[in-house]
């Protein structure tokens, strides 16, 4: 009976997923152009309303950094390489970030008190 519970409940999340993918906004498209609102004219009219063609711009050249301000390789993801030397960067942090707090708070110091079987502190 748990499983055909699991599989049911399972069903209904993806079918929730699903839904809520439908209501979201489209996915942008960069590439295509916006689609024309009014329809073309015809006959003798699309002789009158037809406009020179607008210039294209062309695309701004790859100075290092975008129209955004970041830089270009920070958008690309840098690939397998650079998590790897992230991973390594963090590591190193760590280590860093605490000896600097031992360093500053200084040595530990553990007191170890050896007893007998009857309690009497044994000195070493």
């Amino acid at each position: 009976l748990k499983p055909f519970l699991l599989v049911q409940t399972m069903a209904l999340l993806v079918g929730r997923i699903r839904l809520a993918i439908r209501k979201a906004a489209p996915k942008p498209s960069y590439g295509a152009r916006p689609r024309a609102a009014v329809p073309p004219p015809r006959g003798d009219q699309l002789q009158q309303a037809q406009a020179p063609p607008l210039p294209s711009v062309p695309p701004p050249a790859s100075g290092g950094y975008s129209a955004g301000g970041q830089d270009a390789s920070a958008q690309s993801g840098g690939g397998f390489g650079r998590q790897l030397l992230m991973i390594g960067a963090s590591i190193i942090g760590t280590v860093l970030a605490f000896r600097l707090v031992s360093s500053i708070f200084g040595p530990r110091r553990i007191a170890v008190i050896h007893k007998d079987q009857h309690g009497n502190v044994i000195s070493r």
